[in-house]
């Protein structure tokens, strides 16, 4: 074998050569896996559009930013704290959420606003649904719900490797698990909302901040427990194991980051026997989190402050219906006001037009929502592309 420098030269640049050929490969079919899982083969709804919205919004830009479930994002509408108290806020919650996608969202959202907001509300449902009964904590979905919409990054790698049990690659590339949507990409709910999204991005940001509510005045049937539930402090019931193992895992998180503009809260409900239980692991939680030093605002046990009607403000036991969401909202945003400083902040020109823009799509919202309640009409409400088109015909009229 000829030993002379220019064979060498030659073998090394055959070898870089293929070297970067792989290199490059690997890097296209990244790519190309990355925009396929991104925009084609990828579960699209109110989930994504919501989370997705988040990263849409400007840093310090936020006033105050809310964690947590469904109660989220049915019982708080920013663009009416905005147009009500010059307060900014932003629902960041998933459908079901579990608290084993807690900590990694308070990640999440200090990444984008840290030290920023004056407050962070986690509200903790996720916490008390009882895996040893329901399955929540652990199922799938709960957990898909927020992992297939977050950016790959050092958060999400932790956050499988701590919360999630198997199929741990479908969670860091989503395109393994909804790859076969071949089949389906002609559904007109998954186009819906991959066009909102689309939307959202080319304008910036979303409208409606991430509400999503049903037309429905709630008639409940059952004996309803809540004006006894302030005498029910002291009753009680353990959390199981793996909740509790995480919540605690959350809470020293915030205390090893002296996180002091984070509040954990309780949103109401209408308590009823079946579900009392579930109140009672709500008291638990409460003395857990006082005993890292948090507060706690339990607006479940103690509703009537709230000036909520059970008759009339609800569109089913758990969750608030456009009459209560403004009049939770009013309370909750002038409570935080007044108990833990929160101020509105100095927007710029263009972000007071976004804001301005985004209240008037919310009174367009509640007076679709009222006028469909009103004609006996139930349906889901959420920002999807559709819907705002609807709301145009709503809009305050421009003086």
């Amino acid at each position: 074998m000829c030993s002379c420098p220019s064979y060498r030269e030659d073998h090394m640049k055959r070898n870089l050569f293929r070297a970067i050929r792989i290199v490059s490969l690997v890097l296209a079919v990244c790519l190309t896996v990355g925009l396929l899982q991104e925009f084609v083969f990828v579960h699209a709804d109110h989930n994504r559009q919501r989370l997705k919205g988040f990263y849409e919004e400007d840093e310090k830009s936020l006033d105050i930013v809310y964690m947590g479930a469904s109660e989220v994002y049915s019982d708080i509408a920013p663009g009416y704290a905005y147009q009500n108290g010059g307060v900014t806020s932003y629902l960041f919650a998933t459908q079901a959420n579990s608290i084993l996608n807690y900590k990694s969202q308070l990640k999440n959202i200090l990444s984008r606003q840290k030290e920023d907001p004056d407050l962070i509300v986690i509200e903790l449902n996720g916490a008390v649904y009882a895996e040893g009964e329901s399955g929540e904590t652990t199922k799938e979905a709960n957990l898909h719900n927020y992992g297939d919409h977050v950016p790959l990054d050092a958060v999400k790698l932790e956050w499988v490797t701590q919360s999630v049990r198997e199929n741990h690659l479908e969670y860091l590339f989503p395109f393994f698990k909804y790859h076969g949507f071949w089949s389906e990409l002609d559904d007109k709910e998954r186009q819906k909302y991959m066009k909102t999204i689309g939307q959202d991005q080319s304008r910036g940001y979303g409208y409606l901040k991430g509400v999503l509510n049903e037309t429905n005045i709630f008639q409940n049937t059952q004996r309803s427990m809540n004006e006894s539930l302030p005498q029910s402090a002291n009753v009680k019931e353990p959390l199981n194991k793996l909740e509790e193992k995480t919540l605690r895992e959350l809470l020293q998180f915030c205390k090893d980051e002296k996180l002091d503009n984070v509040v954990f809260a309780r949103f109401p409900h209408i308590v009823v026997r079946r579900t009392f239980d579930r109140f009672a692991r709500g008291n638990t939680v409460g003395d857990i989190v006082k005993e890292y030093g948090f507060d706690y605002l339990n607006f479940e046990r103690d509703i009537a402050m709230t000036k909520l009607d059970e008759n009339k403000d609800f569109y089913n036991l758990d969750h608030l219906n456009v009459y209560g969401q403004q009049k939770f909202t009013a309370f909750l945003t002038d409570y935080l006001k007044a108990h833990y400083g929160v101020s509105p902040r100095t927007l710029s020109d263009r972000q007071k037009e976004e804001w301005d823009e985004c209240a008037d799509y919310y009174q367009a919202y509640y007076t679709y929502s009222d006028k469909l309640i009103r004609s006996g009409e139930r349906r889901e409400l959420s920002e999807d592309w559709e819907l705002i088109e609807t709301l145009q015909e709503y809009l305050p009229k421009q003086k």
